[in-house]
């Protein structure tokens, strides 16, 4: 029975480690193109979740609004790399990090506003359960798993399959030469920018099925996303997903044995990680 419960933990692990892996990899991605640490990307996960209940309710349609509340996030990063942020890329990281602070500030009162402050819980979907070891387990979990498998796979052959992806390589490298051959790196930033705000507001929609939306809920995951980001190596989207799937196997796993430490397992876990490799799992691209 041991052994069963340890199964069932792994799977329960992995949804999870998928559901921050999706989050953390638009924060991964757009620091390792514009070098930019976006405390606002938690905000991005919020909206995501409100965005999607609004238009859950106007078409009844889960899948839809999924679809339609991330290339609304998608397209409210844009707007705020081309507003405000892309005015801080040579400015020092501290001014950085205040300024996207300040739209964490803003998203959370406009949240209120629109939603109040109240938890929001999304309307039964009927996905159902599967028994397993004895016990049901959720069909959206291994729906989840699959989802973040095929956004690993398409980021692949997205970065080293298009000549977007080729670009954003090259800047990456090699910043002056990129821009000496033609790239223009305001539009690849602004390109990046929706990116990592769709996949932010992507994982914020998924998480409804699990979880309430509330005002705060961006605080939580944006501290796990920094986790992740550092602890795979800053702008590494292999490192991201390694350290993911580490985190939440970690989570599922410590539950079992460790109830009363769940909440510190994802910091010993990164202190652990850190002594041995400072500069992260596969280090800094």
């Amino acid at each position: 029975m041991r052994f069963e419960s340890l199964i069932f933990q792994l799977l329960v692990g992995l949804s999870t480690a998928m559901l921050y892996w999706i989050v953390s990899v638009g924060l991964t991605f757009t620091f390792g193109v514009t070098r930019v640490l976006n405390f606002a990307h938690g905000s991005f996960y919020m909206l995501g979740a409100y965005f999607t209940l609004a238009l859950h309710s106007l078409t009844g349609n889960f899948v839809l609004s999924v679809v339609g509340a991330s290339l609304l996030v998608g397209t409210v990063g844009v707007l705020c790399e081309r507003g405000l942020i892309r005015f801080s890329y040579l400015l020092p990281v501290p001014f950085q990090l205040v300024l996207t602070f300040g739209l964490v500030l803003v998203f959370e009162d406009v949240v209120r506003f629109f939603w109040g402050t109240v938890p929001k819980m999304m309307p039964s979907l009927g996905i159902g359960t599967v028994k397993m070891m004895g016990r049901r387990f959720p069909l959206f979990s291994f729906y989840l798993i699959a989802i973040g498998c095929l956004i690993g796979f398409f980021l692949y052959l997205l970065i080293n399959r298009t000549k977007w992806g080729m670009m954003i390589r090259a800047m990456i490298s090699d910043y002056e030469l990129a821009t000496a051959t033609g790239i223009n790196p305001e539009v690849l930033y602004a390109t990046a920018f929706f990116l990592g705000s769709f996949l932010a507001g992507l994982g914020g929609a998924l998480s409804l099925p699990i979880s309430a939306a509330s005002p705060g809920m961006g605080e939580h995951i944006i501290i796990y996303s920094f986790i992740v980001t550092v602890m795979g190596g800053l702008g590494n989207i292999k490192g991201a997903f390694v350290s993911s799937l580490i985190i939440g196997v970690a989570e599922g796993i410590g539950a079992l044995y460790f109830a009363d430490l769940t909440m510190a397992i994802p910091y010993l876990v990164l202190a652990a990680i850190l002594v041995v490799k400072p500069e992260g799992i596969f280090g800094e691209v």
